[in-house]
């Protein structure tokens, strides 16, 4: 069973990406949305665009520049989300996009990285992110039937100090 499991864990991913992510375009708020999003663009689609345009997998004994640039593009959009949802869990998940981002530039800094060091650090937030944006659209879904409609944004400051 864990042969099997390992065998199509990338595949596994991409399904279960794809349903969490319609998950929180369907019940989700504009956080969740956005987050949503950025995972279908960038992770998904450019991982299809990858797959389409090498027809290789990448290799893990060197810098993948690809992969390093949508892991660099995610972590931007990701954090621009984090910083201004009234979430707590988009921060975490731009936090693990940073270990991601970064484990790109420690392959390039030292040559003796191992592959599965490589693999496990830039591969292995991905699968935090998603039980992130799984559990934070069932808690949004939760909060919203128990409290009713709450902000999705932090409040400008000009905003909260008017208001006070």
């Amino acid at each position: 069973m864990l042969e099997l499991v390992l065998e199509y864990r990338d595949e596994a991913q991409f399904v279960a990406g794809l349903l969490i992510c319609l998950a929180a375009l369907r019940w989700g708020a504009m956080p969740e949305r956005c987050v949503a999003l950025v995972w279908l663009l960038v992770f998904e689609g450019g991982d299809l665009a990858y797959l389409f345009l090498v027809k290789d997998s990448s290799d893990l004994a060197q810098l993948d520049i690809w992969h390093a640039a949508m892991d660099g593009t995610a972590a931007m959009l990701l954090l621009l989300i984090g910083l201004q949802a009234n979430r707590m869990y988009t921060l975490w998940i731009a936090a693990f996009q940073l270990v991601a981002v970064t484990s790109h530039l420690v392959r390039e800094l030292i040559a003796s990285m191992t592959p599965i060091s490589y693999a496990l650090l830039s591969i292995g937030p991905s699968y935090f992110q998603l039980a992130l944006l799984c559990g934070g659209v069932i808690f949004h879904i939760r909060r919203k039937r128990f409290w009713g409609d709450y902000r999705d944004w932090r409040m400008p400051k000009a905003a909260a100090s008017s208001s006070v």
